[in-house]
């Protein structure tokens, strides 16, 4: 097992992919010291033993290669690797599958779906279906704790104009209304600026509003109750900051941007980066589908790594100094991405996919 994930750190270009991933039968030993590294565990009752049937690359035709059986009396329950994940039922090759993951997490802001295809020889829908699945993978699900920013951005352009339509008129306390889609985004600062630790998380969902009730909903199941909040004076989250042991506010309307250790940049700086991969990549994507495409971008962003501090001048002149990051490198990063998260990946009695976003990407 460990031999063949250490086989992933060799993998540098296109061509080493190309090579590794050549073999189906060796892709199908890869996925599965991926999703099990400890040993095979049963999707249904998680027993840890298990027996291999018979199959073709045993030299018998009763079964296909990769299928086991639970040994519980009580479950017997066959399943293969992709049994209770995003790629559960696929006719895709597997070599497909890693060749798709590894261009994903190869690339800087992700792969769009026409050029996923290109580079798989798949057609655009089934690119899209396996783009989504590799999303649902990336989601975390931890409780970010230290030192959290939050902040919110809006999803979409302004309303095309139509002289039929009624003008938008005027919202809550005068606001304009929009047709744009509200995004609550969260990234943890890092507490040790020692170089090569982790640089901090992020997470982005879509929400109804930004009214209180909507933003409480959203932080709670991401943020523990012990962190230090910070955030803009937003009538929302001062609110929400009651919820929490510490919250901080800056004034932007102030033209107060950092006070100290206190400010937004961070959760600002991943705002710049979900807009430049949306702008750049995908050109556009709908609210429905939103929340996958933040579980990638913030995948990449919990990737970073702390490389050392630098002196930044603010505003005012004055200098500080400022944590710098970098990605680490992405080829040792599929197993991460495929680590079983049953919460996530788990599909329902009905055949659907539980999806904790409430985004169904498969039927």
């Amino acid at each position: 097992m460990s031999e063949m994930l250490a086989a992933l750190t060799n993998i540098r270009t296109a061509e080493d992919m190309v090579v590794a991933f050549r073999d189906e039968e060796q892709c199908r030993r890869l996925l599965e010291s991926m999703v099990w590294p400890g040993g095979r565990v049963c999707p249904a009752c998680g027993y840890k033993r298990s027996i291999a049937i018979a199959g073709r690359d045993m030299g018998m035709r009763r079964a296909r290669p990769g299928l086991y059986q639970c040994s519980s009396s009580d479950c017997r329950f066959q399943f293969t690797v992709t049994t209770h994940t995003p790629l559960h039922s696929t006719k895709l090759p597997l070599s497909v599958w890693l060749k798709g993951m590894w261009l994903m997490l190869q690339s800087d802001k992700g792969l769009s779906s026409v050029r996923l295809a290109e580079a798989l020889g798949v057609s655009q829908p089934t690119a899209w279906r396996m783009g989504h699945a590799l999303r649902l993978m990336a989601a975390r699900e931890h409780m970010l704790d230290g030192t959290v920013e939050i902040d919110h951005f809006y999803l979409g352009g302004r309303a095309r104009i139509n002289p039929n339509d009624p003008p938008p008129g005027r919202g809550r306390k005068g606001l304009p209304n929009t047709q744009k889609t509200p995004v609550m985004v969260i990234v943890q600062r890092p507490d040790d600026v020692t170089p090569g630790t982790p640089a901090g998380d992020a997470r982005a969902a879509v929400v109804t509003g930004l009214s209180l009730r909507a933003a409480a909903r959203a932080a709670e199941a991401q943020i523990d109750p012990d962190a230090y909040l910070m955030s803009d004076e937003a009538t929302a989250f001062m609110a929400l900051g009651e919820n929490y042991a510490r919250h901080d506010t800056v004034k932007h309307s102030s033209r107060e941007y950092v006070r100290d250790a206190v400010h937004v940049n961070s959760v600002e700086g991943f705002n710049a980066r979900v807009r430049r991969t949306i702008a750049g990549v995908f050109h556009h994507i709908s609210p429905q589908h939103a929340d996958l495409y933040f579980h990638e971008i913030g995948f990449r962003w919990s990737q970073r790594i702390v490389t050392g501090q630098a002196v930044r001048k603010t505003r005012n002149g004055r200098e500080r100094m400022k944590p710098c990051g970098r990605e680490c490198r992405r080829r040792c990063n599929c197993c991460k991405s495929f680590a079983p998260r049953p919460a996530v990946n788990c599909r329902s009695p009905d055949g659907g996919i539980i999806v904790k976003s409430a985004v169904a990407v498969f039927g």
